[in-house]
């Protein structure tokens, strides 16, 4: 029989049946991404379009505005990933603040989905923020709750994917929305924004219940003398290098994300005369990021989490150069480009998180304690910082170009040729700059291994002094 392992795994290494998670418990954990879809997807594509011009706030602003909201998770997200690991309860470590964070979720939805016309920016900014401390609750929750579900490193790429899968399914659900009411009812984007805001509000609690009531969640002690101190994040990040390659290349890869996302609706509206497929396409988008999953789910137990995730990012850098040849009318090209970068969109997400895991593993070697949330934080807060500057750098970049969204609005070939090197360009620039960090990572399936043994030891001889 050939051997199936993984590229760099010891002779014959495989995951055991301990390290493997049950269906049901895995479907449970990965089904409270889906509403996530519901959340990410409009707060980078459908929400700054909105408010910039159907709420009347203008480019600037409201890219300002975003980009301020997001860098406010700079503060947060340590805060709370610090606080998630220091105060477990006799239920568990994460499950208990999944179910904080519902409530925050549900009603700041409700201000930022349905926004009244002429809402100002102050409206903007204080539900966004707000917003953004219940999702920043439950993301940090519920990824450090994967890292803990099973220790082996091909095992971590299964649970990890399948969240994605449930995300990229939220996506294709969320979408449908606004491309169903195109074709049925017209409805303005005010309506659009706001079906996907009920999306949110009626799948959320479902899928939390069923997380918090099926997915184990172990009970542990924190260990005496654990900081509370914030600059330990800082410090984890500036002397951890394994740790700093993951966050730096995750806030790269959402530069980029950000850009395409912030700025698609324009070039299907303007450059491309296609205002009435680009709901269409972009669901074609993630329908065949969903198909993609499996083969890069494949690609990494065959290659390697990282060599995996260079492949992706190549991939992506060529269909950004084909975003290069549609013009006005061109229907099958565009749509062939979207769905081109579409299959590659959830590897990144996922072979990050996963090998934030086993950097969790190697932190808990060299410090003896359990700071899973903390580092799951950082890698969360540099997403969240990459996608804000992606919709701060590109809206005033597009101003600059001379390109007005207003509707009814003339734009200037020059204008146009910009907003369409923006969007194709740039975020090659960022896409390069997580290849060159990631390609020769040096945590693979060996050096996992490893770390593994040395823990499973370190916690024998704890194990023996207990007991003395």
């Amino acid at each position: 029989m050939a051997d199936t392992s993984p590229a760099g795994a010891p002779k014959g290494a495989s995951a055991s049946m301990t390290d493997r998670l049950r269906t049901t418990p895995l479907a449970a954990y990965a089904a409270l991404t889906f509403p996530m879809g519901g959340l990410g997807l409009p707060i980078t594509v459908y929400l700054p379009p909105l408010y910039a011009t159907d709420v009347g706030l203008g480019l600037s602003l409201v890219g300002f505005l975003f980009m301020i909201t997001r860098i406010f998770d700079v503060i947060t997200d340590p805060i709370m990933g610090v606080i998630i690991d220091h105060y477990p309860t006799r239920w568990g470590r994460r499950r208990h603040w999944i179910a904080l964070s519902v409530p925050i979720l549900l009603i700041s939805a409700i201000f930022i989905y349905f926004p009244p016309v002429g809402a100002g920016g102050a409206y903007l900014l204080t539900w966004m923020l707000v917003l953004y401390v219940g999702y920043t609750m439950l993301t940090i929750a519920h990824q450090s709750w994967g890292a803990e579900l099973s220790a082996d490193y091909a095992e971590r790429n299964r649970i990890y994917g399948w969240r994605e899968v449930a995300i990229i399914l939220g996506m294709v659900s969320v979408l449908g929305l606004p491309a169903v009411l195109e074709i049925t009812a017209g409805a303005d984007a005010f309506g659009k924004v706001g079906a996907m805001g009920w999306f949110l509000i009626i799948t959320l609690p479902i899928t939390a219940i069923a997380a918090v009531l099926l997915v184990p969640d172990h009970v542990t002690k924190v260990k005496t003398g654990q900081s509370l101190e914030l600059k330990e994040g800082l410090r984890i990040l500036f002397t951890n290098w394994s740790m700093g390659r993951i966050v730096a290349a995750d806030m790269f890869t959402a530069l980029a994300t950000g850009i395409i996302g912030s700025s698609y609706l324009f070039l299907a509206r303007f450059v491309w005369e296609l205002p009435q497929y680009s709901s269409i396409m972009l669901l074609g988008y993630f329908v065949l990021g969903f198909a993609g999953m499996p083969f890069w789910m494949w690609l990494a137990k065959r290659m390697s989490k990282h060599r995996a995730l260079c492949v992706a990012l190549i991939w992506s850098i060529i269909a950004q150069l084909v975003y290069l040849i549609p013009g006005p009318g061109d229907f099958a090209l565009a749509l062939f480009a979207t769905f081109f970068l579409g299959f590659a969109f959830g590897a990144g997400p996922f072979l990050l998180r996963s090998m934030m895991a086993d950097v969790c593993d190697k932190d808990r070697l060299e410090t003896g304690q359990n700071r899973t949330a903390l580092l799951y934080a950082m890698l969360t807060t540099t997403a969240k910082v990459g996608a804000a500057i992606s919709v701060g750098m590109t809206y005033p970049l597009l101003a600059w170009v001379g390109f007005d969204p207003a509707t009814g609005s003339e734009n200037s070939a020059q204008a146009l040729d910009g907003l369409r090197l923006i969007f194709a360009l740039l975020p090659i620039l960022f896409l390069s700059a997580a290849i060159a960090l990631i390609w020769n990572y040096p945590i693979d399936h060996a050096a996992q291994s490893e770390i593994r043994r040395k823990l499973a030891e370190m916690h024998a001889a704890d194990k023996a002094l207990a007991e003395d």
